[in-house]
């Protein structure tokens, strides 16, 4: 038995020598990296089929809003589309009609497939957003914040 330990000690001693000491390794926290896109250029792409059919500024506002909604949902998983639906149709004005609702929420999830077709690897929250429109001239400015692949919840 003390043969063993001998043997086991020498062996400990002999990797202990020929290692170089080293810094301790510690695993960084990821860091999600930016898109190599400008956010507020992918918004104005996704949008553009409805900013080419409709071009009157106070149309353009609501496409964008439109726009940057569905891209949000987008970064949800599927089972909880309709529950995020559901909070933005309470927020909707009381006089728009069913079959206004039903356009919108067409609009979103058209939007939703191409925010996914277009750019599924882009995973940042759009917080806020700023449309100008001088001189047929669009320019969109957006603020963002990375979102994770698996968004946790909070326990309530």
């Amino acid at each position: 038995m003390a043969r063993k330990r001998q043997h086991k000690n020498a062996r400990k001693a002999g990797k202990r020598q020929g290692s170089t000491p080293s810094k301790p390794w510690v695993s960084p926290s990821p860091q999600p990296t930016r898109p190599a896109i400008k956010i507020s250029e992918a918004i104005l792409k996704l949008a553009e089929p409805l900013r080419m059919q409709y071009r009157e500024p106070h149309r353009m506002q609501a496409i964008i809003a439109v726009a940057v909604m569905a891209w949000n949902i987008a970064l949800f998983p599927d089972e909880e589309h309709a529950q995020v639906q559901g909070m933005l149709l309470e927020s909707l004005p009381t006089q728009l009609s069913g079959e206004d609702v039903g356009v919108l929420l067409r609009t979103i999830d058209t939007l939703i497939a191409r925010k996914r077709l277009l750019y599924p690897q882009v995973r940042e929250y759009i917080l806020t957003h700023q449309l100008t429109l001088a001189n047929d001239k669009v320019t969109l400015s957006v603020g963002t914040a990375p979102v994770p692949e698996t968004i946790q919840r909070r326990a309530p």
